[in-house]
């Protein structure tokens, strides 16, 4: 024999995945899901003790009938998540009146001419005098927000910027 009974136990690192290779009806959804196939398959190919290839190949299978069982269950899933989403956005289920399916045309239409005379524009000096009376946060004096020079006795030499004196730059 080349493998131990410990590895194919029910209970077993690779237990799972030989009841999906021959007994594929006696899967439960719970073990299809629980079960990690990039580690059963790193198992398989770098087994801690020998197996022998028909038993690797056997191995393969159930992995491929669990990757196969986990891509139906996600199918499912999202085709039920589909079916919902479209559910709620049906265009039968707006509780509007008929006569409000439309919008009027004056509040959707920019007129023809634009009468600016019509618009009041500058707020009336009550108002005016409560803006101007009450603290705005947003807005502070350029003292506050302008950081100040402090050079004191420093000399700064073109060469320590690597300007050698010379402030233009030619591409060529």
């Amino acid at each position: 024999m080349f493998y131990s009974q410990f590895i194919l136990a029910k209970k077993g690192p690779l237990g799972t995945i030989w009841i999906a290779a021959h007994l594929e009806r006696k899967l439960r959804k719970n073990q299809v899901t629980e079960t990690n196939i990039g580690v059963s398959v790193d198992s398989i190919l770098c087994p801690e003790v020998p197996i022998a290839l028909r038993l690797s190949g056997h191995l393969l299978l159930g992995v491929v009938r669990i990757y196969s069982r986990k891509v139906n269950y996600l199918f499912h899933d999202c085709s039920e998540a589909l079916v919902k989403i479209k559910q709620a956005f049906h265009s039968g289920a707006v509780d509007l009146p008929p006569e409000a399916a439309t919008a009027p045309f004056h509040s959707i239409t920019l007129p023809e001419t634009f009468d600016l005379d019509d618009l009041e524009l500058l707020p009336d000096r009550e108002a005016l005098f409560l803006a101007n009376s009450s603290i705005d946060h947003h807005v502070t004096s350029r003292e506050q927000i302008t950081l100040q020079d402090t050079i004191e006795d420093t000399t700064y030499l073109s060469s320590q910027f690597g300007l050698d004196g010379n402030l233009f730059f030619s591409l060529s």
